[in-house]
């Protein structure tokens, strides 16, 4: 016979109402008793009957997330910290892939608000100018949007000390002497891209050097447009001395290009990158990153859209995760 709630709540001498609670993570349940229910019925392999709990509370135990690209390092990692938290709750999670499409974005959301789900994480493709479909989406359910967000739809927030972190980066060049810090910028449209931005600029008027706009060149994110993007910084400033890139796979072809012209890393240019990818310690020279920490950024993103779902939430609108600094070869 399967383990059952009542199962837990007799051997813990506790009631059913406080197991149940506890399993679905409420904000009456202390931490301790949580995890003392919680450790019980993963040692009895309970599983929610979740068929039974949907016809009780209406809900469908599935929960939408739509995401830019599945492939990449970022976003398997949060997708990987998102599925932990949801199946621990008894969620299932259906998986939307964008390809950085708006249309394919509004699509998943109207195939999703129709089938549902109980509620929506949403990490904005590039591609995205108009967000009706996501103020539609907020209207129907809750919403968490995650690292891509925008302030134009009031939706619960979780993001990376983007700016911080940036500055942290940029400041780290500064102080190790470069005077010619150039930035691989990444898509002008997205708030995360305009976070490490404005974190590069503030770190350089911080230390009296003056912003220099031909020094920001715009990749993207992408990786292919790196090699004409250094071409037309040295042009530019032949004395170029650093680079701060907005992500790591920009920042590694960096140093690839470097090394096809001759120059370098970190003794010429030093480079800095965001994001901590495993790639950034398998180029020569190990690349100096910003970590930014994609599976608790997952695991809160999970939370907040969980607990927004559950009856006992607390109205969390914001969440932030701080940078830190990996002082690695590149600088």
């Amino acid at each position: 016979m399967p383990t059952t709630i009542k199962d837990i709540a007799k051997a813990l001498g506790l009631s059913t109402s406080t197991v149940s609670r506890a399993l679905n993570d409420h904000p009456q349940i202390n931490d301790e008793t949580k995890n003392t229910i919680r450790t019980l019925a993963e040692r009895l392999n309970y599983k929610p009957n979740q068929a039974a709990a949907g016809l009780r509370t209406h809900k469908t135990y599935c929960i939408g997330l739509i995401v830019p690209s599945i492939s990449t390092h970022f976003f398997s990692t949060v997708i990987s910290g998102i599925q932990q938290v949801a199946s621990a709750r008894g969620y299932q999670l259906l998986i939307c892939q964008t390809k950085e499409s708006e249309d394919e974005e509004k699509k998943y959301i109207d195939a999703l608000v129709s089938g549902r789900v109980d509620g929506l994480m949403i990490s904005v493709s590039r591609g995205t100018k108009n967000f009706d479909h996501l103020r539609y989406a907020t209207e129907e359910m809750p919403v968490v949007l995650f690292d891509r967000v925008t302030e134009e739809v009031d939706a619960i927030l979780v993001e990376a000390k983007d700016y911080e972190g940036s500055h942290k980066g940029t400041t780290h060049l500064i102080k190790r002497g470069c005077k010619n810090i150039a930035h691989l910028a990444g898509s002008k449209g997205l708030v995360v891209a305009q976070n490490r931005q404005k974190g590069y600029e503030a770190a350089l008027k911080d230390h009296g050097m003056k912003v220099d706009e031909r020094m920001i060149v715009d990749c993207d994110w992408d990786k292919e447009k790196v090699p004409e993007a250094i071409k037309l910084l040295l042009r530019h400033n032949p004395n170029l001395d650093g680079i701060f890139a907005a992500n790591d796979e920009v920042a590694v072809q960096a140093i690839l290009e470097l090394k096809k012209l001759k120059l370098k890393v970190p003794e010429q240019v030093a480079i800095v990158g965001f994001g901590n990818y495993p790639i950034s310690e398998i180029v020569e020279p190990t690349l100096t990153t910003v970590k930014h920490h994609p599976r608790r950024i997952g695991a809160n993103a999970a939370h907040k859209l969980l607990s927004s779902i559950d009856p006992g939430y607390t109205n969390w609108k914001e969440e932030y995760i701080t940078s830190d600094l990996i002082k690695r070869g590149s600088a």
